[in-house]
């Protein structure tokens, strides 16, 4: 006997109007139809949600299809109103042949985006009802379908915005995996095609799950600090250095090459590079972030502090070092991070952060 085809669905609880409503349930009734006239076995898959969901949920019932209910938190009922919403959402359970229950936590949009993904993962073939636009929070159908295509899943889209039907995806098994994108425990051989004083770029030779061979070259550079100087009433102290590679004068942050790739180390070289570049001494530094810089092409691990109770303290700069300190207040600064080719990026990004955690501080 063969398996049954899983149909997972998902939808707007809102679907506009009458006509919309219509066009969903026929579209979907010719669906399970179809596949019911080729002797196929058919199981419906449906968190029950208002709207599209139940509307798929009641047209499976019309045409003799059993249906399994994934509920995707703890506390889901408490979603449907109580009356005539909460009566309908109990007698459609009832009548569901199984109970999924996927999640012990309350429901929130983090619980609705993994049942969505259960979802997908679990059935054959998804059918959703969508207007096709970009979800408006987390864990709605946009998500469902956006993931659908990620692990190539074929679902059918009924567009209840145009009122067209579109297929994506021919496959029907759950065979189906991720397009998987190259990763360094694939890596089969590495070779050092360029030595550098600083940069290191190596080339990789990875073998991937399906068995192709891929080559990926990448700029490997020692991890680097970076401080955002703050001084009395939140005047910045940025530095404005000659970029070669940009050939421009650019805005930076003081900042450099990690000796000491530990907690104390990292923090020991951001004190010398703010003292080196700007001359002055930190009396408190706070690590804002850390991030890699470039990801991609580029392996480089940058760890991002601000630097506050700032006084006169400088160590001999490096002789190279061309640098003028520039000050701003933080509204000057964010501002020129919207000039063209004004900031460093990393800088830029600095700013906006700092900026945003003064914002949610007052």
């Amino acid at each position: 006997m063969n398996s049954p085809l899983r149909i997972g669905v998902s939808g707007h609880q809102q679907l506009a109007d009458q006509t919309t409503i219509a066009f969903v349930a026929q579209r979907f009734r010719e669906i399970l139809v179809s596949y019911q006239q080729l002797g196929q076995d058919v199981v419906l898959f449906s968190a029950l949600a208002m709207g599209a969901d139940q509307l798929f949920v009641r047209t499976a019932f019309e045409v003799g299809i059993p249906v399994e209910v994934v509920i995707p938190c703890a506390d889901y009922e408490a979603i449907f109103p109580l009356g005539t919403a909460r009566d309908e959402y109990e007698r459609l359970l009832r009548a569901c042949r199984t109970i999924h229950r996927l999640s012990t936590e309350r429901c929130s949009d983090e619980t609705y985006l993994a049942a969505g993904h259960w979802l997908v993962e679990h059935c054959d073939l998804m059918v959703l009802a969508w207007n096709g636009l970009p979800p408006k929070g987390r864990g709605g159908t946009g998500d469902v379908a956006s993931y659908a295509w990620f692990v190539k899943r074929p679902f059918v889209h009924l567009d209840t915005r145009k009122h067209v039907v579109k297929s994506y995806g021919e496959s029907t098994s759950l065979a189906a995996v991720p397009a998987l994108s190259p990763k360094r425990e694939f890596a089969v051989t590495q070779q050092a095609v360029y030595q550098g004083t600083t940069l290191v770029v190596n080339q990789y030779r990875l073998r991937m799950p399906d068995g192709r061979e891929v080559l990926r070259d990448i700029v490997e550079r020692p991890e680097s600090v970076l401080i955002l100087p703050v001084g009395q009433q939140d005047i910045l102290l940025l530095v404005e250095e000659y970029d070669l590679a940009a050939g421009a004068w650019q805005l930076k942050l003081p900042g450099g090459k990690v000796e000491r790739a530990t907690p104390e180390g990292i923090r020991d070289q951001a004190h010398k590079e703010l003292r080196q570049e700007l001359g002055y001494k930190a009396g408190r530094l706070e690590k804002l972030l850390d991030f890699y810089s470039h990801p991609g092409y580029v392996s480089h691990k940058v760890h991002l502090f601000v630097a506050s109770d700032l006084e006169w303290n400088p160590l001999e700069r490096e002789m190279q070092e061309e640098i003028q300190v520039q000050t701003y207040t933080l509204q000057e600064a964010v501002a020129a991070t919207l000039v063209d080719y004004r900031c460093d990026p990393e800088a830029a990004l600095a700013l906006f952060l700092y900026a945003h955690r003064q914002a949610s501080s007052r």
